[in-house]
């Protein structure tokens, strides 16, 4: 999981980074989706963030059933 985060986290500064120094031009559309793209990555990572314990607790958790 720590690999995941780590991947989500280098994904974004890149995205980041592109959108600061481009590699290419990009059309209008293809900046919006870019900028829709980054913020997609951002909410997934504040969302592994918020839920990793919860899920870390319920993995380890005894259960009988």
């Amino acid at each position: 999981m720590y690999n995941f985060k780590e991947l989500l986290e280098s994904s974004i500064e890149d995205t980041r980074i592109e959108s600061l120094v481009p590699s290419r031009e990009y059309t209008e559309d293809e900046r919006v989706y870019m900028r829709g793209y980054a913020q997609a990555l951002n909410d997934m990572l504040e969302d592994f963030t918020a839920e990793y314990d919860e899920f870390l607790e319920n993995l380890h958790s005894p259960s009988l059933n």
